[in-house]
């Protein structure tokens, strides 16, 4: 009964779930992402163009910007770091590649470990590294295409 009951309020009240929009992600295809060139910011990039259609060839422009920051989690009684914690940071900012009118600027973060145990071989070690940036990149496109749709921007989708 009281699951009917909350289906009921939910339906009634307009709400609908963005990925349930068939059209939410339509805005994307107006948008090209503009990045540095590193390894992690095409990390981002490819993160972003597996959740979002984004174009090649648009009128507005997200420049994204990462800085990682490492710090040692666990270092042992013989000195041995075995437990690295990563944060991604990534300052963004959406605008219109003509008129360099701004619609978004902010900032997403996300922070993972991984593990260097002195049992692991380098070769370990380097994939749960490799993995960690992989995880970080998913979690801060999310954000930013949360952040986009959630704003609503219907004057940079025309």
């Amino acid at each position: 009964m009281f699951v009917v009951l909350i289906v009921f309020i939910t339906t009634d009240c307009g709400f609908v779930p963005l990925h349930k929009n068939s059209n939410s992600m339509e805005i994307f295809e107006n948008i090209y992402i503009q990045k540095e060139e590193t390894s992690l910011a095409f990390l981002i990039k490819d993160a972003l163009k597996g959740k979002a259609p984004f174009s090649e060839t648009a009128q507005n422009v997200l420049h994204i910007k990462p800085t990682i920051k490492n710090s040692y989690g666990v270092i042992t009684t013989e000195n041995e770091i075995t437990r690295y914690s990563v944060t991604l940071d990534v300052d963004y900012r959406l605008f219109n590649k003509k008129t360099k009118e701004i619609f978004l600027s902010n900032k997403v973060s996300a922070t993972s470990d991984y593990s260097a145990a002195v049992t692991y071989t380098g070769f370990a070690t380097e994939i749960a590294r490799r993995d960690t940036f992989e995880r970080l990149a998913n979690v801060v496109a999310e954000k930013m295409i949360t952040e986009i749709l959630t704003n609503n921007f219907s004057e940079f989708s025309q």
